[in-house]
């Protein structure tokens, strides 16, 4: 018996740079385009080098065709400035900035009120109120859907993901990307189905995108509202 040899940490496809992660929950090799551009090749336990560069070459269209889309919308990102009038998404609405008085950021009369003995860690504080809200918020809003699926994290936080709108831990922990505050509710909402769906199946595999049409039977449109929305968002 022959031990299959390890991959590489990354792969040089064409002109496509991958990093490889191999793991024993994976039945089949997938890619991912994350949304800053990185491509990530994944790979079941085993999986010989040299099959699956060769599979990943007959993607290249695919991940070209990704790519151009990202460019497109990564270069639409707004710059933030902390001054008062400047707007910041809550919940699919634009709130203009107040710089005030007080010791916490907070939403009153419809501004996000910036206290002025904050305003040199303006973005920790604003980072933190989003993390707040989304953690006062969030439960009530991923119950109805646990329920419906009947799919159950083992707890919800909200936190810096990156480039990742959500992810499941392996202890079964839910967690929510502080930005996603930022999104309106409907798009909220197709976030919590996605990661719930990982509950059942770790992978992108047809019986998880079944289970995320079973509970959004138009869950393309939202992923595609998801896409373009995204791009128009502050990440810290």
């Amino acid at each position: 018996m022959t031990v299959a040899e390890a991959l590489p940490d990354t792969m040089l496809i064409g002109d496509l740079q991958f990093e490889v992660t191999e793991s024993p929950r994976r039945a089949t090799v997938g890619i991912t385009v994350d949304r800053d551009g990185s491509l990530q090749l994944h790979a079941p336990a085993g999986c010989p080098a040299d099959a699956l560069a060769a599979w990943a070459y007959t993607k290249r269209m695919w991940v070209y065709r990704k790519l151009a889309e990202k460019d497109l919308l990564l270069s639409a990102r707004p710059a933030k400035e902390f001054v008062n009038g400047e707007g910041f998404a809550y919940l699919g609405r634009s709130h203009r900035l107040l710089i005030g008085d007080g010791d916490r950021v907070r939403m009153e009369r419809g501004r996000i009120v910036l206290p002025r003995t904050v305003t040199g860690q303006a973005r920790t504080a604003l980072i933190g109120w989003y993390r707040y809200r989304g953690r006062q918020w969030l439960p009530g809003r991923l119950r109805p859907w646990a329920d419906r699926m009947d799919l159950h994290p083992s707890a919800l936080d909200v936190r810096d993901l990156g480039y990742r709108w959500g992810s499941l831990g392996n202890n079964g922990r839910l967690n929510i990307h502080w930005a996603t505050l930022q999104l309106p509710p409907s798009l909220v909402d197709y976030v919590l189905v996605h990661e719930l769906s990982h509950v059942a199946h770790p992978q992108h595999t047809s019986a998880f995108w079944a289970t995320v049409e079973r509970a959004l039977p138009d869950f393309e449109r939202r992923k595609q509202d998801l896409l373009v929305a995204g791009a128009g968002l502050w990440l810290g």
